[in-house]
């Protein structure tokens, strides 16, 4: 039994109860999606403890080094095949198939955009890989699942991550100046970060004229113009401010409907957050991920060897957070699992080295 992972998925669970709970006193919530937050914040809770339990077990740092590694390259094959597929319309990928995977390739004026169920491990992977060429050596599958995954990020139309990739090397920085752990191309690095913030401030400053013969880059303008999730915003703030203190509860929904079948979904994460949670029970989940991530870097500080993979593996969990702003990603099941990050690296007080050892990275 693991204490640290003990107590994260119990706070997790007390909240979700409580939630539900709120949510079921106000009458106009959807009975739906009270028990699907239910069974997410208890039930998944208490299965990913059983999980993360498990894994500790064994050399457990290996087996996420090397997941990574092979998702970095299936997903990105998969999805490119797809494209292929489409584009040749050689159908070799039935309706079906299509369908299971919720994969969509739409071929817009100056980029593509894709849909698909593993799209939201391309946050974590595409960091993960990134962080560990400034860390270590790396063998040619990982520089292979690198070459993969940027490749499907550039492709894949999906703004966030394009941000969120574009901001992993300050990422690393950052965590590198917090933990005291040596990172490799510090100048590439500098270099990276200074063009990325200049990048980033050019297409929020120039006006949208600017950008009419680029698809891509207007796209990317789009997101911080008129985009729907920026309809949503004042709409979820409103209903904030009717109930600060505990929220709304689980399942409730504003008077802007995103979808007819989920009115109570939104992509504005934090937002509804504080919608459903209120002060209190916002509060009480950033202190939780608050003291847990102080954990992991006194022990990143603590541990230099074999520290590689959890250093990358925590880039991973902040490049999910921060995908997560402007997506749902933080309202599903595989979502939760990675959050156990965040418990599960809290868990190595001994040091990183066994579970890390014949990684090969």
């Amino acid at each position: 039994m693991h204490a640290r992972l003990g107590w994260f998925y119990l706070w997790i669970g007390l909240v979700g109860i409580a939630w539900t709970f709120i949510g079921v006193l106000h009458p106009t919530n959807s009975l739906q999606a009270n028990l699907g937050m239910f069974r997410l914040y208890v039930l998944w809770s208490g299965a990913f403890f059983v999980l993360y339990t498990l894994l500790k077990a064994g050399p457990s740092l290996r087996i996420f080094h090397w997941a990574m590694v092979l998702a970095g390259i299936l997903i990105p094959l998969l999805n490119l095949f797809a494209l292929y597929d489409q584009i040749a319309g050689l159908g070799l990928l039935s309706e079906a198939v299509r369908e299971e995977l919720s994969s969509e390739v739409g071929i817009q004026e100056g980029f593509l955009r894709y849909n698909a169920v593993n799209l939201i491990g391309m946050f974590l992977i595409a960091p993960y890989l990134v962080s560990l060429q400034f860390r270590s050596k790396t063998s040619k599958w990982v520089k292979l699942a690198l070459f993969l995954s940027l490749a499907f990020t550039v492709l894949s139309g999906r703004r966030a991550l394009w941000v969120v990739v574009t901001m992993t090397p300050c990422l690393i920085l950052l965590l590198s100046w917090l933990t005291g752990n040596s990172v490799r191309g510090k100048r590439l690095l500098f270099a990276w970060t200074g063009l990325a913030l200049i990048g980033l401030s050019t297409v929020l400053l120039l006006p949208e004229s600017r950008f009419e013969d680029s698809g891509s880059l207007n796209h990317l303008k789009q997101a911080f113009l008129d985009d729907a999730r920026i309809e949503q915003r004042p709409y979820l703030i409103e209903g904030f401010l009717k109930s600060p203190v505990f929220g709304s509860g689980f399942g409730a929904h504003v008077s802007y409907t995103r979808s007819d079948e989920t009115p109570w979904a939104y992509e504005l994460t934090y937002y509804q957050m504080l919608f459903n949670l209120g002060i209190v029970g916002s509060g009480l989940l950033l202190a939780l991920f608050a003291a847990y991530f102080r954990l992991d870097i006194k022990l990143l500080r603590q541990f230099n060897d074999g520290s590689a993979i959890p250093f990358a593996l925590l880039i991973a969990f902040c490049s999910l957070l921060i995908g997560a702003y402007s997506n749902p990603y933080l309202g599903g099941f595989d979502s939760l699992f990675f959050v156990g990050l965040l418990p599960f690296l809290s868990t190595f007080q001994h040091g990183f080295a066994a579970a890390s050892r014949d990684a090969n990275t």
